[in-house]
């Protein structure tokens, strides 16, 4: 971060507040009977400390919702499946600033973080509405992942950031309502638990931004 003489022993004069945002959209359109929609946003709020000049530990606050639509075909009668899901996250982070110049830098941030959430899918068949119990219920997650983006400063306190690539690791356990059965799911490899759409907004306070 831009090195400056800090004489106050306010510990508030080294916090960071950030506010992220992520949207991941996927369509398959095979024909035109038949579709399948999945749309994901994420707020994703943190607060972090910065320790020393460019590294950045914190604490980090999230929840997701999802939708996902698959349509089986629509005629003669329309007949899909809907899946929503609302997730909570709770993690810890640190991130290293490495400037090219005094407006952008390169980031890398280690994340490790808990989830747990509820999924609930339905069946539409014309006007009929059936929820499915097998495949609705809790689910919880552990994961970690290491991410790199950018970072823009157009003003010396408040810097805009972006994910670029990230690898990670994740495991899911899913309670079904109903059924006494439980599934484990575990991802790994790059980009899991990232949203493909993700900005950053970010304010410091005493420090100000990295001068190179």
């Amino acid at each position: 971060m831009r090195k400056e003489k800090n004489t106050h022993s306010d510990l508030s004069r080294n916090v960071a507040v950030r506010l992220g945002f992520g949207v991941n959209s996927t369509k398959t359109d095979p024909d035109l009977d038949a579709e399948s929609t999945t749309t994901e946003v994420a707020f994703t709020p943190s607060v972090g400390y910065m320790v020393v000049d460019n590294l950045e530990l914190g604490v980090n606050f999230g929840i997701t919702n999802g939708r996902t639509e698959n349509i089986a075909s629509q005629a003669p009668v329309l007949n899909k499946t809907n899946i929503s899901s609302t997730d909570v996250n709770f993690g810890v982070y640190v991130m290293k600033y490495f400037p090219l110049n005094n407006w952008f830098a390169f980031t890398a941030a280690a994340n490790l973080g808990l989830s747990t959430g509820t999924s609930e899918t339905e069946n539409v068949l014309g006007a009929v509405t059936t929820p499915i119990a097998q495949q609705s219920g809790n689910r919880n997650s552990v994961g970690g992942a290491i991410n790199f983006g950018m970072a823009f400063t157009p003003y010396n306190a408040f810097s805009l950031q972006a994910g670029i690539a990230g690898l990670g690791i994740s495991s899911m356990k899913n309670d079904p309502d109903g059924v006494n059965n439980t599934t484990n799911t575990t991802d790994f490899g790059f980009n899991v638990a990232r949203q493909t759409a993700h900005l950053d907004f970010v304010w410091y306070f005493g420090r100000g931004l990295w001068k190179k």
